[in-house]
């Protein structure tokens, strides 16, 4: 009788401090992200990491708290919502590196095919804390194309890259001409 105890509850506590570290993980990527700073991790899964991982956690919840069922189904559809969203907007990850490999610069790309091809660019530039990087261009990089088969690194003028001191990069691009992109701080 005291074992059953005992381990219901230890499974409620571990399930409690779940949930808590999972909000307090989710509420630190909201504030990484309002300053421009993104979990390189978080990046790559194209942000449906900590929403999956909340989910479980509250299915956990769920399950020791014994929430009614109307609570799990109405998170679960709101949940799917959510990704369904965020599918439609999958990014592609590339890392490029200064000549002198002191400077690396996530890319983010994708692009949308309608006829006219747009292609959507965003810079992380990685800083000194491992697995932390910090967005540098504030508006996305927007350029438009027909009829091309380049791929969107191609596009945006990758391998034509200038690093110039550590300060910027510029791209140059075949469609858009020259991408200036400053690196305003390195943290």
């Amino acid at each position: 009788m005291v074992h059953q105890v005992y381990n219901k509850f230890r499974n409620y506590n571990v399930a409690i401090v779940f949930f808590q570290f999972t909000l307090v993980f989710g509420l630190l990527v909201i504030l990484l992200a309002l300053f421009g700073y993104h979990f390189t991790f978080v990046k790559l899964t194209n942000d449906t990491l900590p929403i999956l991982i909340t989910l479980v956690s509250f299915y956990i919840l769920g399950w020791v708290r014994k929430i009614e069922k109307i609570w799990v189904i109405s998170v679960t559809i709101m949940v799917a919502i959510i990704l369904g969203w965020f599918s439609l907007t999958i990014n592609s990850y590339e890392t490029i590196e200064s000549p002198n490999g002191n400077i690396k610069v996530m890319i983010s790309h994708r692009g949308i095919t309608l006829g006219e091809t747009n292609h959507f660019y965003e810079l992380y530039l990685y800083t000194s804390v491992p697995g932390l990087v910090k967005k540098v261009n504030e508006e996305t990089i927007h350029i438009i194309t027909r009829g091309e088969s380049a791929t969107n690194l191609q596009i945006l003028g990758v391998e034509n890259a200038v690093w110039i001191n550590g300060e910027k990069v510029i791209l140059k691009s075949p469609y858009a001409g020259e991408i200036q992109v400053e690196f305003k701080s390195r943290d």
